[in-house]
């Protein structure tokens, strides 16, 4: 095997505050001297823009690269980032992320083999979170997200390859020469521009390797409507990748097929009682599956206050089928997140 190659990591941003948080946990880890770090995007926010800068100076291993685009935003700053990387070996995280002090060990670990060309790692619900950010990040990680609960969940902790459905965008790694091949990321897709390069670099022949050691933990969505928006965003995008020639894989769209049965269902069942009983069965069997995911998860957590999972879920499986039949219907709508509509959620969850 090769020594892993030295590592760059990119932080797309939009300046908020846990901004500093994360820097200063990438600031704790082992090998940080090492690292090339570039904070990309505009900060307006004068305090955490006033601590950037010092940090830069403190450690000039930390760069900050001010752009901002109207559209594909996240996108557009990956690959600023990648392009104005040092080294071969580039990381991305997002900017809510607190890094284990392993973490730049471990991600490019697996770059040891010469055909792994692109590494994922696990993003951790943390304890110091408010309620509905804690409960957003454990009905993600519920069985009632799928095969979409792995990727915040460490679980078995061999390295493994995995599906390009499978990786996470806020804790992943490339080589520079797979993103060359790519072109960068596409910025027609948020969220999902991770999804759609994984996909495209696993067609290529390159491995995507699962690196549950390489661990980060994630601060979710702290108000509920931006729990839905990003669960919206996610059933729009996977119309998109399947428009795009991704595999279809059928578990993403049940929460489609759910709603347009329940609506269905609904309206016959005025007039029709057999429709009704079978409404009526199903939310049953829904509610007994829910039930049961929720069980799942509290007995891992030991946390009372994760049963409350038990109503989110329901939402999320309806932001996520709603999304999707929008997408078919209108193509297209931008999904980029801004600073304001962040600042609006959380004014709305105080």
């Amino acid at each position: 095997m090769n020594a892993p190659p030295e590592l760059s990591i990119v932080i797309p941003t939009l300046g908020r505050p846990i901004l500093i948080r994360t820097l200063q946990s990438l600031v704790r880890a082992d090998g940080f001297g090492r690292l090339d770090i570039m904070v990309a995007g505009q900060i307006t926010d004068a305090l955490v823009r006033k601590a950037v800068q010092d940090l830069s100076v403190q450690y000039p291993n930390i760069r900050h690269l001010e752009v901002s685009f109207p559209r594909g935003d996240s996108s557009e700053k990956k690959n600023a980032g990648w392009r104005a990387a040092k080294y071969d070996l580039i990381a991305f995280i997002d900017d809510d992320v607190v890094v284990a002090r392993n973490w730049p060990e471990k991600i490019r670990a697996p770059f040891q083999q010469p055909d792994v060309g692109l590494v994922s790692g696990p993003g951790l619900v943390p304890d110091d979170i408010a309620l509905m950010a804690r409960l957003a990040g454990n009905a993600l990680a519920s069985k009632a997200a799928g095969y979409v609960a792995g990727r915040y969940l460490a679980g078995n902790p061999e390295p493994r390859k995995i599906r390009w459905s499978s990786l996470i965008g806020c804790n992943m790694a490339y080589r520079r020469s797979v993103l060359e091949q790519l072109g960068g990321f596409d910025p027609a897709f948020w969220p999902g521009e991770e999804m759609i390069a994984a996909f495209q670099a696993t067609q290529l022949g390159h491995k995507l390797i699962f690196q549950p050691n390489a661990i980060l933990y994630h601060y979710p969505r702290s108000s509920f409507w931006r729990f839905c928006r990003q669960i919206y965003g996610y059933g729009a995008t996977r119309i998109r990748l399947i428009r795009a020639g991704v595999d279809v894989e059928l578990t993403t769209i049940i929460p489609a097929v759910g709603l347009l049965a329940l609506v269905v269902l609904g309206i016959v069942a005025v007039f029709c009682r057999w429709a009704g009983f079978l409404l009526l069965a199903g939310l049953a069997l829904y509610a007994l599956a829910d039930f049961w995911a929720t069980l799942a998860k509290y007995r891992e957590t030991r946390r009372w206050v994760d049963l409350l999972i038990f109503f989110l879920i329901p939402i999320m499986h309806l932001s996520y089928g709603l999304a999707e039949w929008v997408e078919l219907v209108r193509p297209g709508k931008d999904l980029s997140e801004t600073l304001h509509s962040k600042a609006r959620d959380k004014t709305a969850s105080m």
